[in-house]
């Protein structure tokens, strides 16, 4: 299975940024933020091998981890493309360095053949593409950091986006492999959109995302 997930703004205690681990006080420096960061990642991967190790021959139970979730603004442009406001994560940093960190840190505790992963969902959103494709060339520009895959929550609709063609869901997907990274469907859903329900309707924009998934 994948193991979900090592940093998202949306799942870390309040205290955890905050001096004393107290959520009255202040936000801890972004050095005491980063080695909080550190030892938490260690603590969470080496639980993981140390169990597959005692209870599971060695084997991995986790062969891929979601690092960062979610951390690209869904009004993501150019200029201004993290998720900011209700991330705790960015209020402390300001910029990009706590996802960077947590890919250096992944590596370096993670067994290597595990697959570590960024994960969003509109990804084929032409400004959150953009967005995810700066996170990847920024991980990619630092020597101690991997990253493996993008993960793609595929909450999509019968009308949005386009399977294939331009700014469709394929070009996001060729996107990232040209960086060279997989990509994970790490969730499937199709809603009607404007449509009225039809199962047949359904039936058939999955066939058309599994076919262009397959070729």
């Amino acid at each position: 299975m994948r193991g979900h997930v090592l940093v998202w703004h949306s799942q870390t205690e309040e205290a955890f940024f905050r001096q004393d681990y107290d959520k009255s006080k202040p936000y801890v420096s972004k050095a005491e933020m980063t080695a909080r960061q550190e030892w938490y990642i260690k603590t969470v991967l080496e639980f993981v091998d140390n169990w597959e190790k005692q209870y599971n021959n060695g084997e991995h139970i986790i062969v891929s981890w979601d690092v960062v979730n979610e951390a690209v603004a869904d009004g993501a442009s150019a200029t201004n493309w993290l998720r900011a406001g209700n991330s705790k994560w960015y209020d402390v940093y300001g910029d990009a360095t706590f996802i960077v960190n947590a890919f250096r840190f992944a590596n370096k505790y993670a067994p290597a053949d595990v697959k570590l992963v960024y994960n969003d969902y509109n990804c084929y959103s032409p400004g959150k593409l953009n967005g995810i494709c700066n996170i990847i060339d920024m991980i990619q520009a630092t020597p101690d950091a991997r990253i493996d895959a993008v993960g793609m929550q595929s909450h999509v609709k019968i009308d949005y986006p386009a399977v294939t063609g331009q700014n469709s869901y394929e070009a996001a997907v060729q996107k990232f492999i040209s960086k060279g990274l997989d990509v994970h469907v790490t969730e499937l859903d199709i809603a009607n959109g404007k449509n009225p329900y039809s199962p047949f309707l359904l039936k058939a924009k999955y066939k058309e995302y599994y076919e262009m998934f397959i070729r």
